[in-house]
């Protein structure tokens, strides 16, 4: 059932009723379609419609691989929009605008995943899910082209704006409006924090299994276009090539490493499109702006699941097809030589550290060595880093970390990456929430309490638990508060991921 339309700053727009009395608006552009001279340009006002748009259909989501298991398989240009789940009642409602994540080269705000109608209906709050350019559309640098860069970044910084400019119309109050994400949604959370167009757009964020850590130097995002440009078929260029032809070139782009977060020490070997500290958009790396000062006026709420890399080590969906009979077959000598890559410098500590304090699970195999580092390396630690650098700089920060157990396909996958996603959205009796969840009571009660807590925060109340540095609330079975990293894990890994440079925060908040 259609609803009375309501007026925005580019027309009308009427949304579908569905449960528990939520109005839902599909597709509402806030962008222009980024084609033909826009391609590789900051996102333009969205065009206006006259009379009244009824916004049944998403928008296609940004040129990526096609991948039917996460709902993407229709792509194209005109992706620049926004999901809303809107509830009863007359407002104005605190909101919240999700980011998803996708290693910042795939996925989409419309994932089943997703679906705000619940966390809107129970918490009564505005849930507003924002579309952005991912790969080399959305992080690619090309001073070359006069391109404006970090466009991902810039799509993300529009789509708040409009929130700002139109949510009010909604039942929205745009004075209250609280950010999140996972994973490279999470990264994103972070990085807005640190980015100064951004200061004025929200008053708090929600990091799940992110960082602020997850950028690079220009020189290193232009050698990662350079190959992606390289790899495109003979006589073409990027200004020139289809959208099918960039996303296939995109590959040759994940075969050498960049180093992420501005230092030697930790090579990302397959992610390599992020946001740029390129001295403009985002002027320094996010974790030194934020021990800086730059988001002591908003609340952090941050945190991890336990077991974040066994969903890439394990998951065949996840981990390029391969089987546990294969994963088991992978030699010890062949696990140190992963270490090594990883950490080029600190390898060989880090291999006999997690050899002595981590027992592989007997239904999985020694390569849970290497899941444990690598969940340290890209999640653990830098969210540690992100919540020490707040509160060091007088902000608000609460610690959280899941420990529901998942398996996947047979496959025993710990507390992995996504699975807190189904608790936060309440969709853990649905298909792809029983994927990562099981399902059952106690996982429908322990997703109510989640939702409690994402709610309070968003109202600017405590999530119910101590503020950082006190220890994460765990979210599972579990009951209580724990530290993120022990005192020996905290001690390999000081020198690896530093807790951070007073020098490089010098130049305080934003201004």
């Amino acid at each position: 059932m259609t609803q009375q339309a309501i007026e925005i700053e580019t027309g009308r727009v009427t949304g579908l009723r569905r449960e528990q009395g939520i109005t839902e608006y599909r597709g509402i552009p806030f962008a222009a379609p980024p084609v033909g001279a826009w391609r590789w340009r900051g996102p333009q006002p969205a065009l206006p419609w006259s009379g009244v748009r009824a916004a049944e259909r998403v928008a296609m989501p940004a040129w990526q691989e096609r991948n039917p298991m996460m709902g993407v398989d229709e792509i194209g240009d005109d992706c620049l929009a926004v999901n809303i789940w809107v509830p009863e009642g007359d407002g104005p409602f605190p909101v919240m605008v999700w980011f998803h994540g996708g290693g910042y080269t795939s996925g989409s705000p419309s994932q089943l995943l997703y679906h705000g109608a619940r966390l809107a209906a129970a918490q009564q709050v505005i849930v507003v899910n924002a579309a952005y350019r991912l790969g080399v559309w959305g992080y690619g640098c090309f001073p070359e082209l006069e391109a404006d860069g970090n466009l991902g970044l810039r799509d993300q910084i529009a789509a708040l704006a409009w929130v700002q400019r139109n949510i009010a119309g909604f039942g929205g109050d745009p004075r209250q409006v609280t950010v999140f994400g996972e994973s490279a949604g999470g990264f994103s959370v972070a990085t807005l924090l640190a980015t100064p167009a951004a200061d004025d757009l929200f008053q708090r964020a929600i990091v799940q299994s992110g960082s602020a850590d997850m950028v690079l130097a220009p020189a290193e995002a232009e050698g990662v276009s350079c190959r992606v440009a390289q790899a495109l078929p003979a006589g073409m260029t990027l200004m020139d090539a289809s959208a099918r032809d960039i996303v296939k070139a995109q590959r040759a782009a994940y075969s050498s490493p960049v180093l992420r977060g501005l230092r030697q020490s930790t090579p990302s070997q397959s992610m390599v499109f992020m946001p740029v500290v390129d001295g403009d958009l985002l002027p320094r790396r996010p974790l030194d702006a934020i021990a800086a000062g730059c988001a002591r006026d908003r609340a952090i709420m941050a945190g991890v699941c336990r077991d974040e890399y066994h969903l890439f080590q394990y998951a065949p969906p996840f981990n390029g097809g391969k089987q546990m009979a294969a994963l088991r077959e992978v030699a010890d000598a062949a696990i140190f030589r992963r270490f090594m890559r990883a950490l080029p410098e600190h390898g060989e500590a880090a291999f006999v550290h997690y050899q002595e304090q981590v027992t592989p699970d007997p239904r999985r195999c020694n390569l849970d060595w290497f899941s444990a580092m690598e969940g340290d390396n890209l999640f653990r630690v830098p969210t540690q880093r992100l919540l020490d650098a707040q509160h060091s700089a007088g902000g608000q920060a609460w610690a959280f970390q899941f420990t529901w157990e998942a398996e996947m396909l047979g496959v025993p996958l710990g507390a992995c990456h996504v699975v807190d996603v189904p608790f936060v959205f309440g969709i853990t009796d649905t298909p792809v929430g029983q994927l990562f969840t099981g399902g059952g009571e106690q996982a429908a009660a322990l997703s109510r309490r989640v939702q409690q807590a994402w709610g309070d925060f968003a109202r600017g109340e405590s999530p119910g638990w101590a503020p950082w540095p006190a220890g994460a609330e765990l979210l599972g079975r579990e009951q209580g508060m724990a530290p993120i990293l022990d005192e020996a894990r905290a001690a390999l890994w000081e020198p690896i991921i530093p807790a951070g440079d007073p020098a490089a925060g010098a130049g305080g908040a934003h201004t």
